[in-house]
């Protein structure tokens, strides 16, 4: 059997999974924290839950998604740091450059997850391994972070390898290690699986990836849908699926956000005010891919998780923060009316926007004189270019600004941005 190390001619896939990444940013960035369980979360005076533990927050049984109020009890020394999104987008970009140095077919798969096709890479750092620890080094000596490393044939093999030896690990899953190292593994390691299809083929006396291997796909089928044929034709440890890049990743359908309240609510005024909010950054992110959309969805979830979406198609292609308000507030306002039940307190809003076409298509009329349009178009235009600048949260629209931010606080926040202004 030739070295797996000199591969030329077969797919070799690498999978570069960032350890921890949002804890050990925030290590980074407060060396005070190395050697302390932290934990990533929301808003602390809220019901949230932790987005990121590192591993000695890890060993007291905390793992992304565990209630804070859980993991303050499992872990009452801990440190729990509010997230910084800005930040790990910024390292996850910057990381993703390093990886294109490898290779230019990179699929960036999450905001801590990428891929990359170094089959006709490889051979210039060595071979797959060598090229697995020439990125692992780099990413270390430009940012201070570790990463581990899989390599496979194919996404799932390579994305199974990359958690065989975390963190800061490196392995490698070739076609021949799959009887005696890829079946052996428990069910729930294979990628695409998640803990709750875990315990129902565990309970159905599958354990693993061999045994979901040898089950009959219309069983799986009949069981789980579309998902059981999807999961048993991952189980042989065969995976066709290609790596696309950034550059051919498809257009998105939709663009869209949603907010969980930090607590239910039935009050009007508030309720509009984070409709405002989730329409701002629908429109952002639209002018951001250089689109506009017809459709404009609200969705509503109540209390007790009922869960309703609604919505309104408009003659013309928008991506204007108060056309897309406009229309989530007018849904908003018709469901109110129309019936007590959804009169109950709230849990959680969403806006998004369909239907969409590139600027240059889509039109975004005028419906009212085109003076005012204008106007409107140019303070858009200068608070995107802010933001651009700046980060997200350098302007906003002043119904926004949290109570809490009182003009003190906001004269400061200013007085920085002014002296930043200044130095460049």
């Amino acid at each position: 059997m030739p070295d797996p190390n000199c591969w030329t001619t077969e797919r070799v896939v690498l999978h570069v999974d960032m350890d921890a990444f949002f804890a050990s940013v925030e290590e980074l960035c407060d060396p005070a924290l190395v050697g302390r369980p932290v934990m990533v979360c929301g808003n602390r005076d809220t019901r949230t839950v932790v987005a990121a533990a590192n591993y000695q927050a890890r060993k007291y049984g905390i793992s992304a998604g565990t209630p804070l109020g859980i993991a303050k009890a499992k872990c009452p020394g801990g440190t729990f740091v509010e997230g910084d999104p800005e930040k790990y987008v910024y390292a996850s970009l910057r990381m993703n450059d390093v990886c294109r140095q490898f290779s230019p077919v990179v699929e960036r798969y999450s905001i801590d997850e990428s891929f990359l096709d170094i089959t006709g890479t490889a051979k210039f750092f060595g071979g797959p391994l060598e090229t697995g620890r020439r990125l692992k080094q780099r990413i270390k000596n430009e940012f201070g972070l570790t990463v581990s490393v899989g390599i496979g044939p194919n996404k799932i093999l390579a994305k199974t390898a990359s958690k065989l030896e975390k963190p800061d690990g490196l392995a490698m899953l070739t076609e021949a290690d799959i009887p005696r190292r890829f079946h052996p593994m428990p069910v729930s390691e294979m990628f695409g699986i998640g803990d709750r299809t875990a315990e129902k083929l565990e309970k159905l006396g599958v354990e693993t990836i061999g045994e979901l291997a040898a089950v009959p796909p219309e069983v799986l089928g009949r069981i789980f849908g579309v998902v059981g044929r999807l999961i048993h034709a991952a189980a042989p440890g065969r995976d066709a699926s290609p790596i696309i890049a950034e550059a051919e990743t498809p257009p998105p359908k939709s663009v869209g956000n949603s907010y969980t309240l930090l607590r239910d609510s039935n009050d009007e005024d508030h309720l509009l005010r984070v409709l405002l909010g989730l329409a701002s950054k629908v429109g952002r992110r639209l002018r951001e891919h250089g689109t506009r959309g017809r459709t404009v969805t609200l969705t509503i979830r109540f209390y007790d998780f009922t869960t309703i979406a609604r919505a309104k198609s408009l003659p013309i292609h928008i991506d204007r923060d108060k056309q897309i308000y406009d229309a989530a507030r007018a849904i908003f306002i018709c469901q109110r009316s129309k019936s007590p039940k959804y009169q109950v307190p709230i849990r959680l809003l969403g806006v998004s926007v369909s239907g969409l076409a590139d600027q240059q298509t889509g039109s975004q009329g005028s419906l009212l004189d085109r003076n005012y349009w204008s106007k409107y178009d140019g303070m858009i235009r200068a608070a995107d270019h802010i933001r651009d600048r700046y980060g997200e949260r350098a302007t906003t629209w002043a119904c926004l600004v949290r109570r809490a931010e009182n003009p003190r606080i906001l004269s400061r926040k200013m007085a920085g941005l002014n002296s930043e202004t200044r130095r460049n």
